[in-house]
């Protein structure tokens, strides 16, 4: 596929159907442990249809993934807004695109940063809302966000196996209950965060992205 034709903005595929993706991705542009090559070989393998790139504070690295996207595997371009009080995904920028994450609650610049990813006609995902590290419980307003991820890839960490997900599960279906009622809900997603790269629960999420 052509550099000018990437990204494209939809897929062609099989029509009106259900697509299997990876909506958390990360390669050794930030702290993956595998190439874009490496990840999307992967991913095919696995019989994803999509996965989308979200390196952490960065864009998509100018030239890594355009090659690897085809007609039957769509490649969306993000990032990992990574906060002092949360991350989240801003999913389906432009090349080149990077959303701001020095926001934190209160300070009204999130507001800012979802209506840049909504102008785009892309989606914010909280991720990994009880991440086991400092800053990972997702302390922003959820007003604004379009999903959660629900359930994540495993953490090195002292807390029980796999609690962040369900405490994220346990949150969402009260939420989901409550959404419903009012009329309005919002969705939830599982991605891996990555499957194939080492988990820290030392991450400092205010640090540059490693080139």
């Amino acid at each position: 596929m052509s550099s000018f034709g990437y990204p494209p903005v939809r897929a062609i595929g099989r029509g009106a159907a259900w697509y299997r993706g990876d909506c958390h991705v990360h390669s050794i542009h930030s702290d993956g442990e595998l190439t874009p090559e490496e990840l999307a070989v992967r991913a095919r393998a696995a019989g994803l249809d999509f996965i989308a790139t979200t390196e952490h504070n960065a864009p998509a690295a100018p030239g890594a993934w355009g090659h690897l996207a085809a007609d039957d595997f769509l490649i969306v371009l993000g990032e990992e807004v990574t906060t002092r009080t949360g991350h989240w995904l801003a999913l389906g920028l432009g090349p080149g695109d990077v959303v701001g994450w020095d926001h934190r609650p209160g300070d009204g610049r999130v507001d800012v940063c979802l209506e840049q990813v909504h102008r785009a006609g892309g989606l914010c995902v909280v991720a990994h809302p009880h991440a086991p590290y400092p800053s990972g419980d997702f302390a922003l307003p959820l007003a604004g966000f379009d999903a959660v991820e629900v359930w994540n890839g495993l953490w090195a960490s002292d807390r029980p196996w796999n609690a962040d997900n369900e405490a994220a599960l346990t949150a969402w279906g009260r939420s989901l209950a409550a959404g419903l009622r009012a009329g309005s809900w919002r969705p939830a997603v599982g991605n891996s965060d990555g499957i194939w790269k080492v988990r820290s629960a030392v991450l400092r999420p205010w640090s540059s992205p490693r080139s």
